[in-house]
């Protein structure tokens, strides 16, 4: 879903949202970050304007269907962004691209997303029936609103791509691949409950090229205490020259 912005872009920035997210999540990043980049926002199965489709519970289902939308927009170099379950699907077609000979992205950027190597952090719950899951997730995250939780319809809508999203993560087994050949910027929330800011260091094994994580105000979905602060550091990379290897910490926030 093509955001509105840039008309002559640079560079072209594919985001991934969190699970149960949609294309929403990225909403006037387009705008933000224009002229130079344009804004593309995944929009998964079972939201938004396509709500009537099922959503897919596997990582691989959904990968397979971004590539095959990139493999025909691959004209501008670009860059991912992807944000918790976001994270590893933008990990996992940057491998899959690259393997295929497509150029890597100019940026790999990842916000509270667990380092896949690691596993598993927390025990599943995508199998539990749809009151011991909703209790889970207001446990871990409070991630549900209160509007949605009062309104049987819109719980009837928004559960089902939620739950195949937490089952996609969950069923996710990580392989040995190679580290992705592209800077990565790791983003971490500074009250972040279920994700704390050093598991995040750990993302720096997934590439050979320069890596970067920055500690940012809010919990897990910190884009709404954040996005400003976030979007700058995304502009500023994606305005950087030449790549170099460096690798740093940088405290951005509280």
């Amino acid at each position: 879903m093509r955001q509105p912005g840039a008309a002559s872009p640079r560079v072209r920035l594919y985001c991934f949202p969190y699970a149960g997210g949609s294309g929403a999540v990225f909403s006037g990043w387009g705008e933000r970050l224009k002229p130079e980049v344009e804004v593309w926002a995944a929009q998964p199965r079972g939201r938004g304007m396509r709500f009537r489709e099922t959503p897919f519970d596997t990582v691989d289902a959904m990968v397979a269907e971004y590539l095959e939308a990139l493999r025909a927009s691959m004209d501008l170099p670009y860059a991912f962004y992807g944000h918790s379950l976001g994270g590893l699907v933008a990990l996992e077609l940057t491998q899959r691209l690259t393997a295929e000979g497509f150029r890597a992205p100019e940026h790999l950027f990842v916000g509270a997303s667990p380092p896949p190597h690691l596993g598993l952090l927390h025990e599943e719950i995508g199998h539990l029936p749809d009151e011991g899951f909703v209790e889970a997730i207001q446990q871990r995250y409070g991630g549900i609103p209160s509007e949605v939780l009062q309104e049987p319809e819109l719980m009837a809508l928004f559960l089902p791509a939620l739950k195949a999203d937490f089952a996609a993560y969950e069923r996710f087994r990580f392989g040995k691949t190679r580290p992705v050949d592209c800077p990565l910027t790791v983003f971490a929330g500074a009250a972040d409950a279920m994700l704390a800011e050093h598991v995040m260091d750990e993302w720096e094994r997934h590439t050979t090229g320069a890596f970067e994580k920055l500690n940012v105000a809010g919990d897990h979905f910190f884009l709404t205490a954040s996005g400003d602060r976030v979007l700058a550091r995304i502009r500023a990379k994606l305005h950087e020259g030449p790549r170099d290897t460096a690798r740093t910490q940088v405290q951005v926030g509280g």
